[in-house]
Parts: structure tokens; C-alpha cells; sequence
């Protein structure tokens, strides 16, 4: 106990100093009830992290689409901060969880790819992060205009296997190379904890990525049998192989079910189904957002001094940077305040 303590006292220290940068419930409520887009970067000026990126640009620039960029970079910035203070065992749960962000520019940049074109010029913003913590060239996959001048950009890195062996079926789309990076970072995460991970690493790993995983197992397959009414072979295909609080009869119940009732009456008898009663199969997304947020904040509250806390951080501000783009939308399509907020809810709540 007392040498996790010491262990963490740095990185917790400096993490509940930046935690004074969430911004609460009641917050994103004033959020959306301001008039327009520059209101709402005047009121984030308040908190040091929007502050900081909104100087990167002059007030000309700081519309709408360059928001979300700057946004994300804060994440980025965090993590660097988070990174910083990090002793050498605690900088592999980081390492691990770069992969996350990797993965985001690969899909990006895939589906520029797809299409011929290359990304925004704004996601040079986050070159210093992608240079650093991760294997990408970020300059060869953003002037990469096909898949196959994408794969060969990376080339020697975990991710040309990855997508080399999708790329091998002629008639593989864009969500066919997505799931395979997906699934490729929720495997090498869960086979990896173990090996890296103390035991109350381990246990926050699984609850917080095996969570994941089966929420978004119910969410495809309801959107594969519900929504695109795919066949029972091709929905099992979607699945990810590995079940935590669901098991394989409650997988197979959702995917049979062959009626929105009949998908309802198999969720109901889930874990999920009987703990949060107030979701159902048309707020998936909702359960989603708000079970993977209140999981990781029951797992810092168990284990203050391991990972959790990193984890639950990193997650947090995310989402949040997540809500703040969907506020901004709100906001340009002039949503009353109770409409956004019913938009956010699943993200906000809570905080």
C-alpha cells in the first residue's frame, strides 16, 4: 500500500490539479444557453488548458472547424503533462494507451485515403504529440492519397500487418480497416496486461476495457440485426471475442432476436440490461458513454493509487472535449439550452 502510495503521489498530485479544467454539469448547461460560437470560447478562456490553445490562433481563425482541432490537441497536451510525471512502470499504461490515439489519425487519414484526398493541414497541430509517442510518419500517411501508399507509410510499424491482411480482400471498405484496427488495439491491450500490469492494474484493465467491450458488442449487434438487418453469421463476424460481464448466451439472444422487442427482452437479462434499467436499445450510445465513464470512476475511487486514476483522467477529459464539440453544434444550429443538454446528457452527467 504504502509503496503505491509513494509510487503515484507525484502523478495524482498533478492530475487532481488539472482536473480543476473539467468543467461540470451545470457548466455545459451555461455552455449551451450562450448566443453563439465566440461566446463560448470567450467562457472556456476561464479554464488554463482552453486557454492556452486558444492563443495558438488569431480570433479570425477561431471558428468552428479549428475549435474541434485545438480541443483535441488539450487532450494531447494532458496526456505530455500525465506522461511527464509518470515514473517508468506507469509510462507503459501510457505507452499502451497511445495506441488509442494512433489509431485515430489512422482512421483519418484512411478515410482521406479512400477518397483520394489528404486531411485538414490542422492536424499538423499535433505533429510534436505523434512525433513522439507514437511509430507514425505523420508526414508520409497525410500526404498518402490511396490505401496502398497509406500501407506503405507503415511500413515497420504494429499496424502494416494489421491492415496489409485486410487489404488482401479486393473488396474491403473503409469500416473493414477500421474494425480491424479496433479490434487489433482492444487484443494487444487485453493480452498484454498481464505482462505489464500489477494485479490492481490488471483489475482496472478488465473492468475498464472488458466493460468496453461488451457495450460495444451490444451496440453492434443492434445496429447490425435492427438497423442494417444483417445475417446472424455476419453480426457474430462484427463481435469482439472477448466477454466480461456478458456471456455467450447473452450474445446469442441479442443476435436472434429478430424484433426491437425481442432485442429489448434479451438486453434486459444482461448485466447491463438489469443495472442501468433506465437505457434501453434506443439509447445505446447513451449506455455507452455514461456506464464506460461511471466504470472507470469506481475504479479510481477502489484503487486511488494505480493507473485508474490516469485512465479515468485521460477518459474523462476526452469525453469532454467530445461534448464540448457537440455543444458548439447545438449552439450553430440554435437548440434551446434543454435540447442540447438532452444531446449531451449521457456525456455531461455527472461531472
Amino acid at each position: 500500500m504504502m509503496n503505491g502510495l509513494l509510487a503515484f503521489s507525484g502523478v495524482n498530485t498533478k492530475i487532481r490539479a488539472m482536473q480543476k479544467n473539467f468543467i461540470s454539469e451545470e457548466g455545459f448547461r451555461e455552455i449551451v444557453s450562450l448566443p453563439d460560437v465566440p461566446a463560448i470560447i470567450n467562457y472556456l478562456r476561464r479554464y488554463p488548458c482552453y486557454k492556452a490553445e486558444f492563443e495558438r490562433m488569431g480570433e479570425a481563425e477561431l471558428h468552428r472547424g479549428n475549435v474541434e482541432f485545438l480541443l483535441d490537441n488539450s487532450v494531447y497536451e494532458d496526456y505530455a503533462k500525465i506522461y511527464h510525471f509518470c515514473n517508468e512502470d506507469q509510462k507503459k499504461f501510457l505507452r499502451e494507451y497511445a495506441r488509442r490515439y494512433a489509431i485515430k489519425y489512422l482512421k483519418k487519414c484512411l478515410s482521406y485515403a479512400f477518397i483520394g484526398k489528404t486531411p485538414n493541414p490542422n492536424v499538423y497541430l499535433y505533429r510534436w504529440f505523434y512525433d513522439k509517442y507514437t511509430p507514425l510518419d505523420m508526414d508520409a500517411l497525410f500526404h498518402s492519397t490511396t490505401v496502398e501508399s497509406t500501407l506503405e507509410a507503415l511500413k515497420g510499424t504494429e499496424y502494416y500487418p494489421v491492415l496489409s491482411k485486410v487489404h488482401e480482400n479486393p473488396e474491403a471498405q473503409l469500416f473493414d480497416y477500421e474494425t480491424a484496427l479496433d479490434m487489433y488495439h482492444f487484443r494487444t491491450m487485453w493480452n498484454n496486461r498481464k505482462k505489464l500490469f500489477s494485479k490492481e492494474g490488471c483489475e482496472v484493465i478488465a473492468s475498464g476495457f472488458g466493460t468496453k467491450f461488451d457495450l460495444l458488442n451490444i451496440w453492434y449487434i443492434h445496429r447490425a440485426r435492427q438497423n442494417f438487418h444483417m445475417s446472424e453469421a455476419d453480426t457474430y463476424a462484427l463481435t469482439i471475442p472477448i466477454l466480461y460481464k456478458l456471456s455467450s448466451q447473452n450474445i446469442r439472444e441479442m443476435v436472434e432476436a429478430e424484433t426491437e422487442e425481442a432485442f429489448r427482452t434479451a438486453l434486459d437479462k444482461t448485466f447491463y440490461g438489469r443495472r442501468y434499467t433506465e437505457f434501453g436499445p434506443q439509447n445505446l450510445g447513451d449506455l455507452y458513454e455514461y456506464v464506460g465513464r461511471h466504470v472507470l470512476e469506481v475504479e479510481a475511487r477502489k484503487y486511488p493509487n494505480s493507473i485508474a486514476v490516469m485512465y479515468r483522467y485521460l477518459y474523462v477529459k476526452e469525453v469532454q472535449d467530445a461534448a464540448l464539440t457537440a455543444a458548439i453544434e447545438c449552439v450553430r444550429y440554435g437548440l434551446s439550452p434543454d435540447e442540447a443538454m438532452e444531446n449531451l446528457s449521457a456525456m455531461v452527467r455527472g461531472i
